[in-house]
């Protein structure tokens, strides 16, 4: 038997190796391509999106049963197109909402193996919600993410689809569409979760982000990408006065549209009829597909600038009916792309359907260079027609598979049912990929092309990774197993500890008892030990004056933080009439009222109860005012009182006359009731003379306004006598 799989190896990798570009690849179902279905009566089975698995098994998924109560279906098949019976329920795992019909567009393939399936589940008949779930590898359900496996997010009372995964900075982006109530208008959709399937509040608005143009007008988002910004670029159409239009819509990483790209952020670059059903970005450019024209259709492409939504005229043949930017193709009357898939040697590839009607179309997978330019070394010049049933087959998704193959992943209709349907292809010469080749081994490899002599058969010896083990070999089924080492097991052995092991048979001194110290984790505590419960429990910290001498002595307080406070310590007593302010032997916060005055023993207004001095002392010596007008320099003498000099020995006669008024400030009227007035000078106490007049009259006015402040002596002359008095001046 190894001899005839060794030989049949041989001759399945010749004719591998001599496909050529866009052939159906034998290896897979016989003839390249084959349909499934879980129950045979269903109506409704449709493939939506495939993915490759590194061991070349694929994973697709999509809808199956009725109109009425689709289901959503996942389903594994092995390197060679048979279903894999191991995975989920017979190689299906299916999932039907007790609400209504469930449906599933796009996958992500994680790193862990496990697989995110994204699409709609019905609340009710009417109302579809955002629905994703989470596939452990084995096909059942992780029901540790989201809400028992499931993330749900009805958006609103209308029909919402999750038609694509994005995966940015840790976060899963749902992209699809949400009616509005009553059916009448499609908005675009987006909501973004954690990786564990929580609702992430930060983006859009509380996690979700619907919008359309400024019109009103209704857009279907079909799918989506990643720009270079992390800025989310979503394709679909608009739908405007019975007309389908193409649009393109950016949002920011936020979910928050740009208003500035078209109207609120949706741009609806052609003003004829076509349909944009996905997108990629090869890191420089946007690129579309889908259909061209109505009823009937044309193939396209389209390139865009992902900041401003400009056509990118390096893109293209540039020949009609193609434009610069765009690439329209016509195979037959009903073309259209469905799915677009950037190659790792930057080539482009779509897939979708193709026929002369609606009721007779085929799967189509075609092959572009990174510019848009058909390869027409790729299948029959450019393309690849696969009639998988003899009325319409429908391609839609894509994904490349490993050894220079492409898997498609789609529907047809043998009749009377739809029936999910998968072609691969092979995408290029395939080169050699060593392993064992034997199916009947344990480590069969269906990749592997040449037998490289490494299988595996039950009994052989093995690791299994256990060190507590010996002999490890393969059983029947292929598990390495081996027999199980008896050790000693360390361990406390009394039974009185806290922490006694009954399965121990050497004690290791670990025994742990009531009273001993421990480490309760806790910051916020002191003193931790195990309590009679077998319990690590420490004080809770409580930081506070631990003296009780101290005025602010905290007798609950174990942790001394220094905060004691004790009497003759400053402090402030909040009253501004206080200074000097500390503790009193009763730890109460007193201070000295302020009492302001002359402090100067030696001055004449010395105040004994003063405390802070207010400038206001007068010293013998200091300036008065007797009050007698006939004196001078008056003075306060050793006993404070105060005297002046009499000056009224100056008099010469008996001359009456009067000053008005006097202190004086800048005139006076000098007035003589007997002897008109002959003469007047007025004179410092130096004797020097500041003004001198002559003149006849009993009532003179003169300016003293020029006179410095002080005392002067006034001096009146009369025919008959003269007088002598004392002026002030205090301007």
């Amino acid at each position: 038997m190894r001899t005839f799989l060794a030989s049949f190896s041989l001759v399945c990798s010749t004719l591998i190796f001599g496909q050529t570009p866009g052939s159906l690849d034998p290896t897979f179902a016989g003839s390249g391509y084959a349909t499934y279905g879980p129950v045979a009566s269903n109506f409704m089975d449709n493939a939506q999106d495939i993915v490759s698995l590194p061991n070349g098994k694929m994973l697709y998924c999509g809808t199956s049963g009725a109109i009425s109560s689709l289901g959503m279906v996942v389903v594994r098949l092995n390197c060679d197109g048979s279903i894999d019976s191991t995975y989920g329920t017979n190689g299906y795992y299916i999932y039907n909402s007790p609400g209504g019909s469930c449906f599933a567009y796009d996958m992500e393939l994680l790193p862990s193996g496990q697989v995110l399936v994204a699409g709609a589940s019905s609340i009710t008949a009417a109302n579809p919600q955002f629905t994703m779930i989470k596939l452990n590898s084995d096909g059942t359900l992780d029901q540790t993410f989201g809400v028992n496996g499931f993330f749900n997010n009805d958006i609103d009372s209308g029909e919402d689809y999750a038609r694509k995964i994005l995966i940015q900075n840790n976060k899963i982006i749902l992209v699809g569409v949400s009616k509005t109530p009553g059916f009448t208008t499609n908005r675009l959709a987006l909501t973004q979760c954690d990786m564990n399937g929580q609702l992430d509040v930060s983006f859009g608005t509380n996690g979700t982000t619907v919008f359309q143009n400024a019109a009103l007008n209704s857009c279907f988002g079909q799918s989506a990408v990643i720009g270079s910004n992390n800025d989310i670029f979503i394709c679909g159409d608009a739908y405007i006065n019975n007309i389908y239009y193409p649009l393109l819509a950016k949002v920011s990483s936020l979910g928050i549209p740009y208003s500035s790209f078209g109207s609120n952020g949706v741009l609806i670059p052609l003003s004829y009829n076509a349909r944009f059903f996905d997108i990629e970005f090869d890191g420089t450019k946007l690129i579309m597909t889908g259909q061209n024209g109505v009823g009937p259709w044309d193939l396209i492409l389209q390139a865009r600038n992902e900041s401003t939504g400009a056509l990118v005229t390096t893109f293209g043949p540039g020949v009609f009916p193609s434009t610069p930017g765009t690439t329209i193709v016509d195979v037959a009357a009903m073309d259209n792309y469905y799915e677009l898939l950037i190659h790792p040697d930057g080539s482009l590839l779509a897939c979708g359907t193709t026929g002369p009607s609606s009721f007779v179309r085929d799967f189509i997978i075609s092959k572009y260079t990174s510019n848009g330019i058909l390869d027409t070394g790729f299948g029959t010049n450019g393309h690849t027609v696969t009639a998988v049933s003899s009325s319409w087959d429908d391609a839609y998704g894509m994904d490349a598979y490993p050894g220079n193959k492409i898997v498609v992943a789609g529907f047809a209709n043998p009749g009377p049912n739809t029936q999910h349907a998968i072609a691969r292809y092979a995408y290029g010469p395939a080169t050699p990929v060593l392993g064992c080749t034997d199916p009947l081994s344990c480590n069969y490899n269906c990749l592997a092309t040449v037998n490289d002599g490494s299988c595996l058969y039950p009994n052989t010896p093995c690791d299994d990774g256990n060190p507590l083990t010996v002999n490890d070999s393969t059983d029947a089924n292929c598990n390495c197993i081996g027999q199980i080492i008896i050790a000693p097991v360390y361990g406390c052995m009394d039974p009185a500890s806290c922490n006694f092991n009954p399965l121990a048979t050497v004690d290791d001194s670990s025994c742990l008892y009531p009273g001993q110290l421990c480490d309760d984790n806790n910051p916020n505590t002191i003193n931790d030990s195990i309590n009679p419960d077998c319990l690590c429990i420490g004080d809770i910290i409580v930081n506070g004056c631990m003296d009780p001498n101290s005025c602010t002595y905290d007798p609950l307080a174990n942790v001394d933080n220094g905060s004691c406070l004790y009497p003759d310590t400053p402090c402030d007593d909040n009253n501004p009439d206080t200074f000097n302010d500390i503790l009193d032997s009763l730890c109460n916060c007193v201070g000295t009222l302020y009492v302001s005055g002359c402090m100067d023993p030696n001055a004449c207004n010395y105040n004994p109860l003063a405390n802070t001095d207010d400038n206001s002392c007068i010293l013998p010596g200091s300036p008065c005012d007797d009050g007698n007008p006939m004196t001078i320099n008056d003075s306060l003498d050793i006993n404070c009182n105060c005297v002046g000099i009499d000056i009224t020995g100056l008099n010469e006669s008996l001359l009456d006359f009067s000053i008005v008024p006097n202190p004086a400030i800048d005139y006076i009227t000098i007035e003589s009731k007997q002897n008109p007035i002959t003469g007047i000078r007025i004179l410092d106490l130096q004797g020097k003379v500041h003004y001198a007049s002559s003149g006849i009259g009993n009532s003179i006015h003169i300016d003293c306004s020029k006179l410095a402040n002080g005392n002067y002596i006034i001096e009146v002359y009369a025919l008959k006598g003269k007088g002598i008095k004392k002026l002030t001046i205090q301007h």
